[in-house]
């Protein structure tokens, strides 16, 4: 099962280990949703889940979703953070050329 950024991010801060509570969880999610594009987006992921994954499975794929996505985020602090502290000109590069 393949899933965008931003399904990887909905499965982040809404899911869990069981993937029974997760489809259910989203689903309720996607019922209470008032953005036809956010409540598009979580019944269709409670689908994929729901027909593409497997008890056992699932558990594993969850697991390995969340170290990944806080690879992600990590590195992503650590962009703005080297950013911030980058102190560089725009204009240096056209005084050389």
């Amino acid at each position: 099962m393949t899933l965008s950024r931003k399904e990887k991010k909905i499965l982040y801060a809404f899911g869990c280990p069981s993937r029974n509570n997760t489809v259910t969880r989203l689903k309720w999610l996607a019922a209470m949703a008032v953005d036809p594009e956010a409540k598009r987006r979580m019944l269709g992921l409670a689908r994929k889940i729901d027909i593409e994954t497997g008890e056992s499975w699932y558990e594993a794929f969850y697991h390995h979703m969340r170290r990944e996505m806080d690879e992600y985020r990590r590195l992503k602090r650590s962009l703005r953070v080297l950013k911030t502290n980058t102190d560089y000109e725009e204009g240096m590069y056209d005084e050389a050329v």
